[in-house]
């Protein structure tokens, strides 16, 4: 017969691994909850653990709860709005030959000068009418505000019509949102206009690449959120 110390080990060393076990299976099984899985087939799983370490008796026990990690309503809203943003921008991607980026308020839209007007003019080109009627097809179907800003370089214009290069900024902005509205049947309360003239450079420096690269026209579309 084994001595009472030799038992006493013996159970020591029994109760140390149950713990072990106990642990390993708690972590095991919260892994799991973490990922996409089924929740019938986790319990199950759980059950014949706690069966198997003798947690059960004649197949009755507590119910068992799947750990559902914690996700605040701002949290899905954001991913929700991320989202939003991503396929807004990969559908915009597809109108036109412009840069399209994502940023903090929504899409941005950056046009290139000669991709809508002739230099010094504010009039709209027809290939520049064909992008923007493409682009409002995708505009209409989704909420937000809309701001379109014009931009020149720092090269200065002095005509009648446009005594400086703020008037010209201006005047592209407000023909682009004109468009819009007439042509591409966007809801006027969307949409508002501002010019910067070269008060916003895209690109420092004064030579040709770079005093391209500042003519432009940009449209943010900010989406709610």
């Amino acid at each position: 017969m084994k001595k009472e110390s030799e038992k006493r080990a013996t159970g020591t060393w029994m109760t140390t691994f149950n713990d072990l076990v106990t642990l390993l299976l708690t972590f095991f099984v919260l892994t799991l909850s973490l990922s996409n899985m089924n929740e019938a087939k986790v319990k199950e799983m759980s059950l014949s653990f706690g069966a198997a370490m003798g947690r059960l008796k004649e197949g009755a026990g507590s119910e068992f709860r799947i750990f559902e990690p914690f996700v605040s309503p701002m949290g899905r809203v954001g991913m929700t709005l991320e989202r939003s943003k991503q396929k807004l921008a990969e559908s915009l991607g597809a109108v036109g030959d412009f840069e399209v980026r994502i940023v903090e308020e929504g899409v941005q839209l950056t046009m290139d000068e000669k991709l809508l007007f002739e230099s010094g003019r504010a009039e709209i080109n027809p290939e520049g009418k064909a992008v923007l009627l493409r682009l409002a097809e995708h505009l209409r179907s989704v909420e937000g505000e809309i701001r379109v800003a014009g931009h020149t370089d720092d090269v200065p214009i002095n005509t009648d019509r446009y005594p400086s290069n703020w008037e010209l900024s201006v005047a592209r902005a407000t023909g682009v949102v004109r468009y819009l509205v007439s042509e591409g049947n966007i809801d006027p309360r969307r949409l508002s206009a501002s010019g910067y003239a070269d008060s916003r450079p895209r690109v420092m420096g004064t030579d040709e690449r770079a005093r391209a690269a500042n003519r432009r026209v940009e449209i943010i579309i900010r989406m709610p959120g």
